[in-house]
């Protein structure tokens, strides 16, 4: 059994580094809905790489400590199975938890009214241009339509983001400087 118990803590290690190296995610196929209500096996997370990881490197490592510790065979099989599956289900439903609270960098149009930006495209109040906005630290480019009679604004010309226009667009206005 010594044998077996190696083998798994090497190939869950394996798998480990090799997840590391290749940058992959993990393929926890679901969909958004993560907590598997319907599914009636939410709590058996097998399509999941972090799972399998998990399961053979602390199944295989608690095996091969019960083992050398003296437990019987079938000591040491529980043992193993137990804290593998254990551990593979905590790591798993860890990450899950953490995707649903994690925060995102995207930024709304409703979070640049009142900021400035300089148009890439000219714009007027019916011919959408374009408007380049720095947010967080970079450059996003949004559709931009010039307020009311603001008349026509050519590129390269600052920008006043007034209100959030339709699907996603910015109303900008000439910001007087």
């Amino acid at each position: 059994m010594t044998h077996i118990y190696l083998g798994a803590v090497a190939f869950g290690v394996t798998l480990l580094f090799a997840s590391f190296l290749l940058g992959g995610k993990d393929t926890d196929h679901g969909g958004d809905n993560h907590d598997h209500g319907d599914a009636g096996l939410g709590w058996a997370p097998f399509s999941s790489l972090r799972f399998w990881v998990f399961l053979l490197t602390f199944g295989g490592g608690a095996g091969l400590a019960l083992t050398l510790l003296g437990s019987s065979e079938l000591v040491s099989a529980i043992g193993a199975i137990a804290i593998g599956w254990g551990s593979g289900v905590l790591a798993v439903g860890v990450i899950r938890s953490l995707t649903k609270k994690s925060v995102s960098s995207l930024v709304g149009t409703k979070e640049l009214i009142g900021t400035t930006g300089k148009l890439v495209l000219p714009a007027g109040p019916q011919k959408p241009g374009k408007v380049r906005v720095d947010v967080k630290g970079r450059q996003e480019d949004f559709v931009a339509l010039v307020v009311g009679d603001g008349g026509d604004l050519p590129t390269g010309t600052d920008v006043l983001i007034v209100e959030e226009g339709d699907r996603g667009s910015l109303l900008v206005a000439k910001h007087e400087m």
